[in-house]
């Protein structure tokens, strides 16, 4: 046996012990061991190219598959049913695609990884944009209830939150809404969402009267009422 056939049955062996006893690479490991005999088993290397066949890309399966199933947990266990919709999707298909090579894997990922980039996007998009404006929201507030003189109060307590107002509206109407709706042209802000759902709730620090109070000050900014 040559030198460099060793050499590369110590590196796979070390590329199976790397996987070996970790509940979370089951697959990979299947298929590093699958790599490492088939290679122990050679006396050359050209024997191991002839014996090989579609291990590598069974291993990069795998690898795939061990990977989307720690993430899917993950978001399990994050209530993150928008950010995990990928790895779900991967994993529920990954069986059934037609994935004869390396590129058809990378091309497998990419379309579902672009198709649910768009849908967290999307999903984002609410929860963005209202906190985004709770500085103002509270500026607005604190001009309305602000204790100040006779002299300014027409100004302080009415004439600034009213602009603020007439200008939130006016930004949503021109520039916020058409700007979304050029990729999603059906999108609302869903205040529901934001109020219940906990992947955008845990975004806000503040009790729920304090976020229901923030949501219709944010109505009221906006004009989405």
């Amino acid at each position: 046996m040559d030198q460099a056939l060793k050499e590369y049955i110590e590196y796979y062996r070390a590329r199976m012990k790397r996987y070996e006893n970790n509940p979370m690479y089951i697959n990979s490991y299947e298929t590093e061991k699958a790599l490492f005999e088939a290679i122990s088993s050679c006396e050359t290397l050209k024997e191991f190219k002839e014996k090989v066949g579609d291990l590598p890309l069974k291993n990069a399966i795998a690898f795939v598959k061990d990977k989307n199933k720690a993430l899917k947990e993950l978001y399990d266990k994050l209530n993150e049913p928008v950010r995990g919709g990928s790895t779900k999707e991967i994993l529920e298909t990954i069986d059934e695609a037609e994935i004869n090579s390396d590129m058809d894997l990378v091309n497998f990922l990419a379309d579902i990884e672009q198709k649910h980039s768009r849908l967290i996007l999307k999903d984002e998009l609410g929860i963005t944009e209202f906190i985004g404006d709770i500085d103002m929201l509270e500026n607005i507030e604190t001009w309305e209830n602000a204790d100040v003189t006779d002299e300014f109060e027409e100004e302080v307590n009415e004439k600034s939150p009213k602009e603020a107002r007439k200008e939130g509206q006016k930004d949503w109407e021109e520039r916020v809404l058409p700007k979304i709706r050029d990729w999603f042209p059906d999108w609302e802000i869903d205040y529901d969402a934001i109020l219940n759902e906990e992947r955008h709730r845990r975004k806000l620090p503040y009790p729920d009267d304090v976020v229901k109070k923030r949501i219709e000050q944010h109505k009221l900014y906006r004009g989405t009422k």
